[in-house]
């Protein structure tokens, strides 16, 4: 998780009208910052995607965001925090996250001057009693164990929270809302198999979830706006031609992998540090990460092609 919250005091809140940029859509957001608000960090948002997630925050829906690997999933609701000063918790599920990392768990403490055990929450249980926003990051990589916890604080119009540790039963706070990611989910079910640790969720959890937002790739267009927000100072000549690899590259049907924007916007930092637009860099990037054979040669053919390279890292000479 990105940022241990601790037990904190409610505060009364102000709340003004917030436009998220790039966008049309006006959002609610805190006249303060929360100290708990995710930093902001370059990115380019979506028209429709902000509308859909604003729904889901206005309706108090639990919002699921699926998408290939390096679309921007997270960074849409972690972004949009940031906009609007909303304190938000983010969790990075695997198959070693525990109950007790989400709800908290008994420690040693000193009570009176003895020694003793008191409840220390976890970052969930103080995100439901103060009203954080909670995103869980690749959620169909949690176990079971993990998820069921989550039913009643999934339940939208009710959403509660049961300490066994201290018999307390939380009410969710009003401004509490859930969000969560995953590679597999839905119609993505069948890439699976590329995603090691991944399991299906039962229809119970995925029914709690009123919405479901689908983060593909950007347009090409978008796609390098995306990355300039990254590096302003580059050639935009040289934004283009990644963008242009990445978009033909998607299309051909003998290329498998995923090309994310995530990894345009590292070769694209790797070409302004180094100054060059040469092979090296692509391999850097790109061509040192895939596992098929087939799917280097295709993407090693549109690059030389594309950026007129050698693959010796030197221009091609031009009579």
């Amino acid at each position: 998780m990105a940022k241990k919250a601790g037990k904190l005091p409610s505060t009364e809140r102000e709340y003004v009208d917030v436009v998220i940029r790039d966008t049309e859509v006006t959002m609610q957001g805190l006249a303060t910052p929360h100290t708990y608000t995710p930093e902001k960090k370059p990115f380019r948002f979506n028209q429709e995607q902000v509308e859909e997630l604003a729904l889901a925050v206005e309706l108090d829906m639990n919002a699921m965001l699926t998408g290939p690997s390096g679309c921007g999933k997270t960074q849409l609701v972690l972004q949009t925090a940031a906009e609007l000063g909303r304190p938000c918790v983010r969790f990075n599920c695997n198959g070693e996250t525990r109950v007790s990392h989400l709800t908290g768990q008994m420690r040693p403490a000193m009570v009176e001057g003895a020694l003793s055990l008191a409840f220390n929450a976890g970052d969930l249980t103080v995100a439901v009693r103060e009203g954080y926003w909670v995103f869980f990051d690749e959620i169909d990589m949690a176990s079971p164990n993990v998820t069921g916890v989550l039913h009643p604080v999934l339940e939208e119009g009710n959403r509660t929270m049961h300490i066994p540790e201290t018999g307390e039963t939380i009410k969710g706070h009003s401004d509490f809302r859930v969000f969560a990611s995953g590679n597999t989910v839905g119609y993505r079910a069948k890439h699976r198999a590329r995603f090691a640790g991944t399991g299906p969720l039962n229809s119970a959890l995925l029914g709690r979830f009123g919405m479901v937002i689908a983060c593909g790739y950007p347009s090409e267009e978008e796609e390098i706006e995306r990355v300039l927000c990254h590096v302003p100072d580059l050639n935009p000549l040289y934004v283009n031609s990644v963008c242009r690899i990445a978009a033909t590259l998607r299309k051909d049907k003998s290329f498998h992998t995923d090309f994310s924007t995530r990894s345009l916007i590292q070769w694209a930092r790797i070409i302004e540090a180094r100054n060059k637009d040469d092979f090296r860099s692509f391999e850097l990037a790109i061509l040192r990460k895939l596992e098929s054979a087939t799917d280097a040669k295709v993407a090693k053919k549109a690059v030389v092609k594309l950026f007129a390279l050698e693959e010796d890292g030197e221009k091609e000479s031009k009579p």
